[in-house]
């Protein structure tokens, strides 16, 4: 272990990662290197149910709004009226707040999560979703509570575990935290996010040589990401330490 004042580059990394999901709101589902917020699948993974063909089309056209034409925006319109066509329909709730994520509209997010939630309490997704709208509203106990009821339904997602590693990260508990974060890097290996936080880690356990790897990891699979230019002067700050030691 090396004897280097830490203290300034921890507090850089720190104030880098915890902005991660904002990141990823003008992203679209399922690209690797997006920051975990709500990203629901095209299909709910709780049981089909049927609706009316009214609700289908306007599902659909919120759909186009949201991830073709990226106006998040116009499709919380369409998403309001498949809910109140239809307010038994979770995935209606769940895009809505994936919408509202998007806009960083948090507690609007965190409300149509819950209530995808209790229409359908088997949905994950429902589950992370609300857990990164309470991380961005900074209530991480109960970011906490809503991320181990998605990890219970889905103990290998990435996301979750990732939001989770956040969750303990701004309440100091590192330690709680590493094996969440190390978890997201081992089920999605090309996911960048996670390499911040085990960078923030790592300095904190006052490892600056396998901190320095975590944001060089970072930087290779998101050279362009808008944590790059942040994540660029971590490292040039860690290889000034290390080469003066």
């Amino acid at each position: 272990m090396r004897n280097l004042d830490l203290s300034v580059i921890i507090l850089l990394c720190l104030s880098s990662s915890l902005c991660l999901s904002q990141d990823s709101s003008s992203r679209e589902p399922h690209q690797p290197n997006a920051a975990p917020m709500a990203t629901p699948a095209t299909e709910s993974r709780t049981a089909k149910r049927r609706t009316s063909p009214e609700v289908e089309d306007t599902m659909n056209k919120g759909r186009e709004l949201l991830f073709q034409k990226h106006d998040a925006k116009a499709s919380i319109e369409e998403f309001k009226k498949v809910i109140k066509l239809d307010p038994w329909y979770g995935q209606g709730y769940l895009l809505l707040g994936f919408a509202h994520m998007q806009l960083q509209h948090w507690s609007e997010a965190q409300w149509a999560f819950e209530e995808a939630a209790k229409v359908e309490p088997g949905n994950a997704q429902a589950y992370l979703g609300s857990g990164s709208a309470l991380n961005e509203q900074k209530d991480y106990a109960g970011a906490q509570k809503a991320l181990q009821h998605s990890l219970e339904l889905q103990p290998d997602s990435a996301e979750a575990h990732y939001e989770m590693a956040r969750s303990l990260c701004a309440l100091g508990k590192w330690e709680a935290a590493e094996p969440h974060a190390s978890r997201a890097i081992e089920i999605n290996k090309d996911y960048s996010g996670p390499h911040v936080l085990m960078g923030n880690i790592y300095l904190q356990q006052e490892d600056p040589d396998a901190a320095l790897a975590e944001f060089q990891e970072y930087l290779r699979l998101d050279p362009q990401g808008s944590l790059a230019a942040s994540v660029k002067e971590i490292v040039s700050q860690l290889e000034k330490a290390l080469a003066a030691k």
